[in-house]
């Protein structure tokens, strides 16, 4: 077990917790000495921090400088978060992919074919379902069909026996032959293809509707569908980095996901002295969360047409009545308030929420060269901000796991202990899943910018950096998605390890970093002393190609299907694939998921995580980590959406009338120049504070959709 990883970072409980599995000793021996071991803890009264940070220069933080009400900005991030109006097409809103426990539980037009892969040979962009061809992995031959050996593709409805996407004739044996495999995303649908053009009337989008080669169905359009699973936003305030890649940036700049990375960011500001609005560079710390809101509402396959601006969605919706095409319960913990016939428009919930510095400018500014007013050109702020301590609000601290913890040995069952003490011991799932968020992503690494990276040996007993929180564990050979081992639009690697060996060889970080090797854990050979002051020109080995953020484990049981491409539809699909040591093919030491490095001491090293090694758990054990985790980590609240994880009603596109064979086309309309095809929806009903009634049961797994 290794337990380099957390052995500085975890939060130690201060009682004691069996983990037999894993530590037994032989009570006629001497007890050896025993490590510290990494643990859990209740999330109970931890809240996320409030931002704080720099706005051209000087020192600022979210409620002094920023926030007029905390109340009224948290009714506007769920009124937001839950607006289908932010879409381009009046259908899509933030929570269209975040509406079931925190994710997306759509079974219908979710399929991506797989656009991340760098393999431009292997990447046939005219058709999903590309056949898997083995021969790409050493040792095996053959060609196998995909999904089951049925067609996929645009608006396909995904079945019971499509899981796991990459199935072996033996799931105990990751060597057994391959029955099936592909690189297809289950991924979340968004809009169609097209491309946004300036309107004449400001409430309203036009968009250039245009075939689209890759998502259609007989040259009718469907909606395009996104190229990784959706993570939960349930404690997502947590997170240090947010998306899978980590590119929703810590820092929030008011404008973008990218933090200090984006040259064009800023805020627009008025004065004591004056109401014309200057801009200014904004770094909000502990704001990823806010990064990660302003993504996907400008993102032409998630909700928006293509070239449209935030300031653009800022002239839509700032005179649109709240949440006008939905229903709110008049029980609402948020929106109840406002859930009367005269609802308010966003420009008054703004200025009931934020600072008139803010948007109480008397001239117009210019944003990509062309005029827009103050409170247009900051909406990006407003909606990042607003979404921020709505989803601040998301903790899901009621588990049995917490209840337990505090002292309740009552709240899980002997089974249910079992599987906890293995996911401490044997089962090394705390390795990743540690803390009171269960991810080493989430904000227990205390925000401390040398803590960012981390040193471990690999299995081939050589040292390499990581990120902290971010891991290769194989689940797809990483040339199909490089996640942490990418660069955004200006060449940054998104990954603090990359950036670090920048700055050791003469060049620059983006993202602010202090790192002192003196405490990594993992010492880097004799030849290196402890020294925090290396000469430039050294360079350090890194495992960050493939590397994707750990999710939380909080909820577990409602948030699949599961790993970054949607692969697993159980949690026992999930440990089936941990317990035989992953996927890769050959002997421990090979690596055939990730890129091989080679020429380190003439070794062909790996970025796989060394963790991933056989279990060797028992069927028993299994279930009782399954249990465990399905009982013990899910908060009731969230099961049964209650407060706070109520919500408005939503029409939610779910593919489209016909299957992957034929579609129905959308009636001819002035907004529609190409063919697309008929939505299909489902529609959720508001529910309030107190959830949802017992008729109707809790949340079910995704399996049960399916």
């Amino acid at each position: 077990m290794n337990i380099s990883r957390l052995a500085r970072l975890t939060f130690w409980l201060p009682i004691a917790l069996s983990v037999h599995s894993a530590w037994a000793a032989d009570p006629a021996e001497v007890d050896p000495p025993v490590p510290e071991v990494p643990s859990l803890q209740s999330l109970r009264g931890m809240v996320p921090p409030d931002p704080s940070g720099t706005e051209g220069g000087r020192k600022v933080d979210l409620m002094t400088d920023y926030v007029l009400n905390r109340s009224a900005a948290i009714l506007l991030g769920k009124a937001l978060f839950w607006d289908m109006e932010i879409g381009s097409d009046g259908a899509t809103a933030c929570a269209s992919c975040h509406y079931h426990a925190g994710v997306d539980h759509r079974i219908t037009n979710q399929l991506n074919p797989g656009q991340a892969n760098t393999n431009t040979n292997a990447n046939v962009a005219s058709i999903f379902n590309k056949p898997f061809v083995a021969s790409d992995i050493p040792g095996d031959v053959a060609t196998y069909a995909t999904l089951s050996g049925g067609k996929g593709g645009p608006n396909y409805t995904l079945k019971k026996n499509d899981f796991p996407t990459h199935v072996l004739s033996n799931p105990l044996e990751r060597n057994s032959p391959i029955v099936y495999s592909t690189d297809d995303v289950v991924g979340s649908q968004g809009v169609f293809d097209a491309n946004f053009v300036k309107p004449n009337q400001p409430r309203f989008d036009k968009c250039t509707q245009q075939p689209d080669g890759l998502f259609q169905v007989g040259g009718i359009n469907v909606r395009r569908s996104t190229g990784r699973n959706a993570p939960s936003v349930i404690n997502a305030a947590f997170n240090v980095r947010n998306f899978w890649d980590g590119r929703a940036n810590n820092v929030f700049n008011g404008f973008s996901p990218f933090g200090n990375r984006d040259p064009d960011a800023g805020i627009y500001v008025t004065s004591e002295r004056s109401t014309v609005a200057t801009k200014v560079r904004l770094a909000l710390n502990d704001a990823s969360a806010a990064s990660q809101a302003v993504g996907p509402p400008g993102s032409p396959v998630e909700m928006s047409c293509g070239g449209r601006t935030f300031a653009d969605i800022g002239r839509r919706m700032l005179d649109t009545l709240m949440l006008k095409q939905q229903r709110i319960s008049s029980s609402d913990s948020v929106l109840g308030p406002v859930s009367g016939a005269r609802r308010p428009t966003y420009r008054e919930l703004i200025k009931n929420a934020f600072q008139p510095r803010l948007w109480n400018a008397t001239q117009n500014v210019s944003v990509g060269g062309a005029p827009y007013t103050q409170m247009e050109a900051n909406f990006p702020l407003f909606f990042g901000l607003a979404i921020q301590m709505y989803e601040a609000t998301l903790v899901s601290d009621q588990a049995p796991i917490d209840a337990y913890l505090q002292g309740d040995h009552t709240a899980m069952n002997a089974q249910q202990v079992e599987g906890m003490n293995l996911f401490l011991g044997k089962g090394k799932c705390v390795n990743c899943h540690g803390g009171a968020e269960l991810t080493n992503a989430a904000s227990r690494l205390l925000m401390h910018p040398r803590e960012r990276i981390e040193r471990m040996v690999m299995a081939d007993n050589l040292t390499t950096l990581y990120d902290n929180g971010f891991y290769n564990t194989g689940v797809r050979p990483t040339s199909e998605d490089l996640a942490l081992g990418g660069a955004d639009a200006w060449g940054n690697p998104w990954s603090f390890t990359r950036q670090y060996n920048t700055v050791l060889q003469g060049g620059r970080s983006v993202d602010p970093l202090d790192v002192d090797v003196c405490t990594f854990e993992a010492p880097l050979s004799a030849a290196i002393p402890c020294d925090a002051t290396l000469k430039p020109n050294v360079g350090f080995r890194d495992s960050v190609d493939g590397a994707f953020k750990t999710p939380t484990l909080r909820n577990i049981a409602l948030t699949g299907p599961y790993f970054h491409n949607g692969s697993r539809a159980t949690l026992k699909q999930v440990m089936e694939f941990y317990n035989r040591g992953g996927d890769r093919r050959g002997e421990d030491a090979n690596n055939t998921s990730g890129f091989e490095h080679p020429a380190v001491n003439q070794h062909n090293t790996s970025n796989l995580d060394p963790d991933m090694t056989a279990l060797n758990l028992t069927p028993d054990e299994i279930d009782a980590l399954v249990k465990f985790m399905e009982v013990g980590l899910t908060d009731p609240r969230v099961a049964w959406e209650r407060a706070p994880f109520d919500h408005p009603s939503l029409v939610i596109p779910q593919g489209h009338i016909g299957d992957e064979n034929a579609v129905t086309q959308r009636p001819a309309s002035p907004k529609v120049t190409t063919r697309q095809a008929t939505d299909a929806s489902l529609n959720l009903k508001p529910y309030g504070a107190e959830g949802r009634p017992a008729a109707e049961g809790p949340l079910q797994p995704f399996y049960n959709d399916l």
